[in-house]
């Protein structure tokens, strides 16, 4: 500091520094600091002549030294600001896990309806294996083809909700629908044509799939709607609303279950449209004159910059059912169809998916703390302490990680019991037959390890996406799905058809191991990455 004081023109370039401070806070670095002097019309000359430096770069790195001795000699104690304080945190922990819970609670619903009446708004336990196999795969064909688009939805139409652009939100997920809407018709011309030259299936049967898809598409499509404005109750509401319906056709008349599941998907359907684009309408009302004069990118811009989030629905929704369909090809005895759909295994897999309600719940919890703890953190450190910063963010994720496995570990000990726990009522035709095959227990201890080990990759991957960095997340999902594909194929051809639920395991532990590697090298330079992302 001593050459600080000998300079005859420190009066003068202490008087400066104030000047730039009060323009853009802390500098980040001499450059930002010599941009700044430009902006204010100084030249090198000035530089030379007012404040005894050799051009105007080294007068900015002058006020940088200065600048960052300053903050040196500041006390290190700070005000901890109200967001990253306990009390709060607890507040913001109970809030958001519980919407997480209410997130999970429509697929709960569903299950909660097969148990109690044998059916729900596209499922029955009295079907078939044949039938089974026909709406299990509309319903697969459903979510791959409206995946992309769905996530497009949730990343654009989120983006202007917490804008509160109510309008431009509405005309995004307008435009992504007609594209859905698109893509669904062209995906459902081509399975009925294809099956029409080849005859994979019959025709009828092919129809009852093709009506599945459809309806399944819209769902999923409309309820991306109501996610984006995180209405979870009313999507829960509206299914169930849906599985009444189901419940009157089975029960009041004498149709079938396809035409109840038809009426139930399609007054869902027409309920979360009305509803949905009924709260956009009256929100958008309230807009200002100039909000409502708003309009979106173009077609093309806005195509670019989903393209990402379009490419990862398609692939998580791809990755979640390879299993089963690398599974259910496997060809045992006399099946008439390419796939056919194993009663036991799907048992095993639908039971491991109840215990990640506890689990999804959490990331819910995840993204929302980071989101809110961000910017209060950076008050806490200045901007010469950025390995301080950054810890306390690798700190918090190593919280977040433990808690989940905990969650996870808890979660699938917990649903084993619960449902081994209805043994008590073997007389039920429906609980005997659940527990019936071994394979069901085999099935159920692979997803739930392999659907949990899931959840640590998406919990890895909210971190990139709200930082808009899905690239890493992407390269892991491929290379998922490609262990998850060998492995599965392999061991369910040299061992037996249950086997490829190791490929799901695989793949799953690859995906989180690769993304908890990534995250661990973007909290390394969080700084960063939040500057860049903003």
């Amino acid at each position: 500091m001593g050459l600080f004081l000998a300079s005859p023109s420190g009066a003068e370039r202490e008087h400066l520094l104030e000047e730039v401070l009060a323009t853009i806070g802390n500098p980040v670095d001499s450059w930002a600091i010599a941009a700044t002097l430009e902006s204010m019309g100084l030249r090198d000359v000035d530089a030379v002549e007012r404040y005894g430096a050799q051009d105007l770069f080294d007068l900015a790195q002058d006020l940088y030294e200065r600048a960052r001795w300053r903050l040196a000699a500041r006390p290190s104690v700070r005000e901890r600001p109200p967001e990253v304080r306990s009390w709060r945190r607890l507040v913001r922990f109970l809030r958001f896990y519980l919407q997480g819970v209410l997130f999970a609670l429509p697929m709960a619903g569903q299950i909660a309806a097969v148990l109690a009446l044998n059916y729900s708004l596209w499922a029955y336990l009295a079907f078939s294996e044949e039938q089974a196999t026909v709406v299990a795969i509309g319903t697969i064909l459903s979510l791959i083809v409206t995946g992309g688009f769905t996530q497009a939805i949730s990343r654009r139409g989120m983006f202007y909700v917490a804008q509160k652009h109510y309008g431009l939100a509405g005309q995004v997920s307008l435009r992504f629908i007609g594209l859905g809407n698109l893509l669904i018709a062209v995906v459902g011309l081509l399975v009925y044509g294809l099956n029409l030259l080849f005859s994979f299936y019959d025709q009828q049967v092919i129809l009852v799939s093709l009506l599945y898809y459809v309806l399944l598409a819209e769902l999923w499509l409309n309820s991306s709607v109501l996610y984006m404005l995180t209405q979870r109750a009313a999507i829960l509401l509206s299914t169930l609303l849906g599985v009444g319906v189901v419940h009157l056709v089975m029960t009041r008349t004498d149709w079938g279950i396809y035409a109840a599941h038809a009426l139930g998907l399609t007054l869902t359907n027409l309920v979360i449209v009305g509803y949905g684009y009924g709260l956009l309408s009256r929100r958008a009302r309230r807009l200002s004159e100039e909000q409502k004069r708003a309009r979106p990118p173009r077609l093309s811009i806005l195509l670019y910059t989903t393209a990402p989030y379009f490419a990862y629905g398609v692939l998580y929704f791809g990755y979640l059912y390879l299993d089963r369909v690398i599974g259910w090809s496997v060809s045992e005895g006399s099946f008439p169809y390419p796939f056919w759909f194993h009663t036991s295994y799907e048992l095993g897999v639908d039971w491991a998916l109840i215990s990640l309600i506890l689990t999804i719940a959490l990331l819910e919890y995840t993204i929302n703390e980071f989101s809110a703890m961000i910017i209060p953190v950076q008050k806490l450190f200045s901007a010469f302490n950025l390995e301080d910063h950054n810890r306390y963010f690798k700190r918090f994720y190593g919280r977040q990680l433990i808690l989940l496995l905990v969650a996870a570990c808890l979660s699938i000990v917990g649903t084993y019991k619960a449902v081994v726990a209805l043994r008590l009522f073997q007389e039920v035709p429906l609980i005997r037959d659940f527990f019936s095959s071994p394979i069901t227990f085999f099935t159920f201890w692979g997803a739930a390890l392999g659907y949990n080990l899931l959840v640590v990759g998406l919990f890895n991957s909210v971190f990139f996406f709200s930082l808009s960095r899905p690239g890493p997340v992407l390269r892991a999902i491929v290379i998922a799905m490609a262990v998850n594909g060998t492995i599965g194929y392999g061991l369910s051809r040299g061992v037996a058809y249950p086997w490829s639920v190791v490929g799901l395991m695989a793949g799953s532990f690859t995906f989180a191991l690769l993304t908890i590697r990534s995250a661990m090298r973007l909290l390394d330079r969080l700084d960063y990455y939040y500057y860049a992302a903003y």
